[in-house]
């Protein structure tokens, strides 16, 4: 099937919130994982956010066209796998990791509409990123040269200690962004929206880091 038309498959199915488990994870190959936490609503401080459901549609179009493994969110559990610090996401995915060889972890999320950054790279003020730091340049240049304005950590670093990002940095010693996009250009309802280059991006990351980029 064309991959394009996989992405608007997929984000329906994310919207569509039917019959799921809390997560699923979708096995691959290489050494880069995709996390959607936020891709179904989460709870937090007992206020219900929305969800982020672009990014799950982008996590499974990214193992479309580069075979990762990738872990979404699918079912609003009135948890918050991005904070929770008892959490089936993070857990399941810290055994991932482990026993599949993984070296880098890609977080993704969305900002706000009314936040002017574009792409904002989470990496913990560097701590998330030690086992590898040159991953945050990759990304960062990688952005850049498709046409996107990039922050580092600002205004997300993806410090608090049971981010996914932080939590898999430091139980799997490997590298952790949390790559925040801005929902104007992943969302098709805004004028804004490149959600065709971000994926382009995203996939460009992953390939470079397979093959050793950020040795």
């Amino acid at each position: 099937m064309e991959t394009k038309s996989n992405y608007d498959k997929y984000l329906l199915f994310f919207k569509s919130k039917l019959g799921r488990k809390s997560f699923v994870v979708t096995k691959g190959e290489g050494s880069v994982m995709v996390s959607a936490p936020h891709s179904a609503e989460q709870t937090r401080a007992g206020r219900t956010k929305f969800a982020e459901y672009e990014t799950g549609a982008i996590a499974c179009t990214l193992h479309d066209r580069t075979g990762c493994p990738v872990i979404c969110k699918t079912k609003h559990c009135h948890d918050d796998a991005n904070r929770d610090e008892k959490c089936r996401y993070k857990a399941q995915l810290r055994k991932y990791v482990l026993k599949n060889g993984i070296k880098y972890l890609l977080d993704i999320h969305q900002m706000n509409t009314q936040r002017e950054e574009q792409i904002c790279l989470g990496t913990g003020r560097g701590e998330n990123v030690k086992a590898s730091p040159a991953v945050v340049d990759i990304a960062k240049s990688v952005f850049e040269k498709h046409g996107f304005a990039v922050s580092v950590d600002e205004p997300f670093c993806a410090v608090h200690p049971f981010t996914v990002s932080a939590f898999t940095s430091r139980e799997c010693g490997i590298a952790c962004l949390q790559i925040e996009m801005n929902t104007k250009l992943v969302s098709k309802g805004h004028k804004e929206c490149r959600v065709e280059d971000v994926i382009l991006a995203l996939t460009e990351i992953i390939e470079t880091l397979i093959e050793g980029g950020a040795q």
